[in-house]
């Protein structure tokens, strides 16, 4: 980057902030597939609602375990080699699930596709944090979290399409062709900042220059992080399983409409990204830092949680009700994304110039999905038991206990976080 003058340094950093925001948007066209697929292939007996929940399971479980991996890998590989690498291949395993029709090989085959798409955050977070100005990289950060609402409901309205008219097979066919294309094209223009996007170096003592290596993992750990990792499990179980739940809860108790609630799901995620937004004024604004901003989203979902679960206790169908609820699940939803974005985006942005962003956005991340992972699993049980006033107890629960880990840890992560701002300068 030394070689460039300042204008010309902001305008490769955008271009570069601009290629990985794409190339985030475009995995989620393919992560979400099955879960849109799911009915329609049940439907036609190639798996059962069983079958589909594990084939589910093993993309979360395949996606935590890469996380951690490609954590790894990504302070090591350049991000313009994995970002478009992994696009491909995860598109060419939606290409595979559109020609097959054994549970078995959709086990391996979507496994394989979760492990894929973990290819992307963490070089891209790297990207971000280590060839941009501290400036872009901290206005792009709640843009970034919005590539995964707004690639959900590009996934959503592309299968929707070929689903009317073509069938499941064809909307795994067109995921896959739209992550294989968009992968080579990437990997073109990632080539055009080759130049720009070099290792980087440090100057050492007698003046010559020397790679920068990544800071010992021992030097980061401290209690904020510990803080960080439990606030990301149980906004991982909440994230993922109002994701999960929301569309069922307001057909069974409040909308009958299907048609109705299918819609309202596909704004939802546009919603969401104004939580990003919100969780990034409130830190601003009143300068709590990222766990402290962690803290209050946690809390404005459980409040708005707590609400709801009082409209599902006395629900009577009526259009009011449906519509409050609606609101109160959508901005809890939408403060979950916020705690999400300041986990995931803001807080391993700090380490990138210590050479470690990948890899602890990439162990937040892989944290994320096991507990998203299990959410799935352990919230169908409780709504056999206990039914949907126990799940949402549940959820309210963990939104607490999410409020008060990250409570615990704001102030040891900013105290880590400014050593490491201080070391950047």
């Amino acid at each position: 980057m030394d070689n460039y003058d300042e204008k010309q340094k902001i305008r490769l950093a955008t271009r570069l902030v601009i290629l990985c925001w794409i190339s985030y948007t475009t995995v989620y066209i393919g992560k979400k597939t099955l879960s849109v697929c799911l009915p329609d292939m049940i439907a036609d007996g190639v798996c059962d609602k069983a079958a589909g929940g594990v084939i589910g399971t093993c993309f979360l479980a395949a996606y935590a375990l890469g996380q951690l991996v490609n954590g790894w890998f990504g302070d090591r590989l350049h991000p313009r080699f994995m970002i478009p690498v992994g696009l491909v291949l995860a598109g060419g395993m939606n290409l595979c699930m559109s020609v097959s029709s054994s549970v078995p090989l959709f086990l391996v085959i979507w496994g394989l596709c979760g492990f894929f798409c973990s290819m992307l955050w963490a070089p891209v977070i790297r990207a971000v944090s280590t060839w941009t100005t501290e400036k872009i990289a901290d206005e792009s950060a709640a843009s970034l979290s919005a590539t995964i609402p707004v690639g959900t409901v590009l996934c959503y309205l592309l299968c929707a399409l070929m689903l009317k008219h073509f069938g499941w097979r064809a909307a795994f066919a067109a995921c896959g062709a739209v992550l294989v294309v968009m992968g080579v094209l990437l990997y073109f223009l990632f080539r055009t900042l080759k130049d720009f996007t070099k290792e980087p170096e440090a100057v050492a003592d007698d003046g010559m220059k020397v790679q920068v290596t990544a800071a010992p993992v021992k030097t980061l750990l401290c209690l904020g992080l510990l803080a960080a990792a439990g606030g990301i499990l149980f906004n991982g179980m909440l994230k993922d399983g109002l994701d999960l739940w929301i569309p069922t809860a307001l057909n069974e108790r409040f909308i009958p409409d299907s048609s109705t609630v299918s819609l309202i799901c596909t704004i939802l995620p546009l919603v969401n990204i104004f939580g990003a937004y919100a969780a990034k004024f409130v830190m601003r604004r009143c300068k709590i830092g990222e766990l402290g901003t962690c803290a209050v989203m946690f809390a404005v979902s459980a409040v708005t949680l707590g609400l709801f679960l009082v409209f599902l206790r006395h629900a009577d169908g009526g259009a009011l009700q449906a519509v409050i609820a609606t609101v109160l699940l959508a901005c809890s939803s939408a403060a979950m994304l916020g705690a999400n974005t300041m986990l995931l985006t803001f807080i391993p942005l700090h380490f990138g110039k210590v050479g470690r962003a990948a890899f602890v956005t990439g162990v937040l991340n892989s944290f994320s999905y096991a507990a998203a992972a299990v959410s799935g699993a352990v919230t169908g049980a409780i709504s056999d038991t206990f039914g949907w006033e126990g799940v949402f107890l549940g959820f309210i629960g963990a939104a607490v206990l999410g409020a008060l880990v990250c409570f615990a840890g704001r102030k040891p992560l900013l105290k880590k976080t400014k050593e490491l701002d201080e070391l950047q300068r």
